[in-house]
């Protein structure tokens, strides 16, 4: 098969959206499969992958044009001109949008992706339901390990840590976080947020309870995530939200605002929907209420990268038969 990925922004640079497509693309080349990603920002070819900003890519035969999400400039392009490009699209919905352009493209587009709740509930609302496939998020046991040393070196051997990772987003709602944990008054823990970008200024202040810390080293955010006690995702709003997919690959209780993949995984993990159930997760917090277990077998079940791109070829499959 033929597959072009299309996506803001590609590895090396770090972002969710970065590192999933570039997880995508690089389990559909090790399957022998034709891969290229078309991206408005990128460091050139990367682990034998073609990634290219020649909009040109897009009139050459593609079993399928994969679309990570919209109300992005070039999955915007890609989206706006769906009905003049003769390759098969999947439109990912990734995140839910309603503009005029990701509305159109719903009709536009041959296949809608779907992994959350939200994203099926969207097809129904617009009437494309019989369009949606499932396409399960997934992540890469080999860029996803953690391993202990974090507590040692920022001194919180001893402590119980709770850590939010993912950036300082204004969807995050670190700060919001921070106050909450502030609140909570835990004995002998510590909330560690990090991100590598604060350029909206919203990393929390430090406090005696709150480390925040600016990482761009991956390694050591999962050194963070191995060593935690848990994990918290207080995001507003989250495409899926990989980070848990990750927590529970390396046996690290979680609990999240019950939205997108949290609200998929609430089997295994902890959930809320205001600040007053929060605190009240926090103070009661103990790692035996979590089936860490059967948790991690669920992800090495369903939700790795090979499960995503075996969803992908049988997307480009049904394409094919049309």
């Amino acid at each position: 098969m033929n597959i072009l990925f299309v996506v803001h922004r590609y590895a090396p640079f770090q972002g969710g959206s970065e590192i999933y497509v570039q997880n995508m693309a690089e389990e559909t080349l090790r399957r022998g499969h034709s891969v290229a990603v078309f991206s408005g920002e990128h460091k050139g070819n990367l682990n034998g992958i073609t990634v290219t900003s020649d909009s040109s890519i897009l009139l050459a035969k593609w079993d399928l044009i994969v679309v990570h999400g919209g109300g992005v400039a070039i999955q915007d392009f890609v989206l706006a001109n769906a009905n003049k490009i003769e390759s098969p699209i999947l439109y990912m919905l990734i995140l839910p949008n309603d503009s005029e352009i990701c509305v159109r493209a719903l009709n536009s587009c041959e296949l809608i992706g779907c992994s959350t709740y939200e994203d099926f509930d969207h097809c129904a609302k617009y009437n494309v339901l019989q369009k949606s496939v499932q396409v399960r998020h997934g992540i890469n046991p080999a860029n996803c390990w953690g391993s202990t040393g974090f507590k040692e070196k920022y001194g919180l051997v001893g402590k119980k840590m709770f850590l939010s990772c993912g950036g300082y987003w204004p969807n995050k709602a670190m700060k919001e976080l921070a106050d909450i944990f502030t609140v909570a008054n835990l004995p002998n823990s510590v909330l560690v947020t990090t991100g590598y970008d604060n350029r909206f200024n919203l990393m929390p202040p430090a406090r005696s309870n709150v480390m925040p810390l600016l990482l761009d080293d991956r390694t050591e955010m999962l050194s963070a995530l191995y060593d935690a006690d848990c994990l918290l995702m207080h995001s507003k709003e989250e495409g899926f939200g990989l980070v848990l997919l990750e927590a529970m690959l390396n046996q690290t209780p979680w609990i999240a605002r019950r939205i997108a993949g949290a609200k998929s995984l609430i089997n295994f993990g902890q959930t809320y929907e205001s600040d007053a159930e929060l605190l009240t997760l926090l103070r009661k917090f103990d790692r035996n209420h979590f089936n860490i277990k059967a948790a991690y077998e669920h992800v090495a079940s369903n939700h790795l990268i090979s499960n995503t791109v075996d969803d992908i070829e049988n997307a480009a499959r049904l394409t094919s038969r049309k």
